[in-house]
């Protein structure tokens, strides 16, 4: 089978044919030694501890103990009152009570008086005092993050000019989530103080009655969180 292998080779085949099949045979034969040449087994492979050793220093605590408590500071004395206080002995003489009562009925009856100037206050006057100037109070992030509901009400004192001569809070309701409300006599938050302070810049019209301006009580509601 050789000998007929090598007369095709070299009768048959031709130069670039030749070449090109030792050519093939050669790459066959490498990668076959590559495949299945045995490795060698190198040395094992020396692991270095990168470890170091931590030292702590701890120090040796002294305990120390006290022997007896420090003396407590002497008490302030209390100084003993004196008295000083001279006794006046005075004889007074109280007049009669029907001389008091006569006096008093002899002065006149009392009344009101004629004269109507500035200062003359009317409850119920002919027209009202009309607002000019509101002013909102500003609601306290305190109030505001509780989500507190009132109503506060103010009662303004109006003068004869519309300017505000006074002012209270004559009522403050709370109102809970379903609307209901309580009446209290205080509210914190600082609610209070902001609506004084709003109310304190309010401005009217004078209220008038038979064609002059008079002093008159006025209401109004400032509403917080609502």
């Amino acid at each position: 089978m050789i000998d007929k292998f090598r007369d095709i080779y070299y009768g048959e085949l031709e130069h670039e044919h030749r070449f090109m099949l030792s050519l093939i045979c050669a790459e066959l034969l490498i990668i076959c030694l590559l495949k299945f040449w045995p490795i060698p087994e190198g040395p094992p492979k020396e692991y270095v501890d990168t470890f170091t050793d931590e030292v702590i220093y701890v120090e040796n605590s002294i305990i120390t103990k006290q022997t007896s408590a420090p003396a407590a500071p002497p008490r302030p004395r209390v100084p003993v009152p004196v008295p000083n206080d001279e006794v006046i002995e005075e004889e007074i003489d109280f007049p009669d009570f029907e001389d008091l009562l006569s006096k008093y009925e002899a002065d006149g009856e009392e009344g009101f008086s004629d004269a109507q100037g500035e200062g003359e206050f009317v409850g119920s006057p002919e027209q009202p005092a009309g607002l000019v100037r509101i002013v909102e109070p500003t609601v306290p992030e305190a109030a505001q993050r509780a989500n507190i509901k009132a109503r506060v009400k103010v009662t303004f004192l109006v003068g004869t000019k519309g300017q505000v001569e006074d002012y209270y809070i004559s009522e403050i309701r709370v109102y809970d989530r379903e609307g209901n409300y309580e009446v209290v006599n205080q509210i914190g938050y600082g609610i209070m103080e902001a609506v004084l302070q709003a109310a304190a810049k309010w401005r009217f019209t004078p209220a008038k009655d038979d064609g002059r301006p008079v002093k008159t009580y006025v209401e109004n509601s400032f509403n917080i969180g609502f």
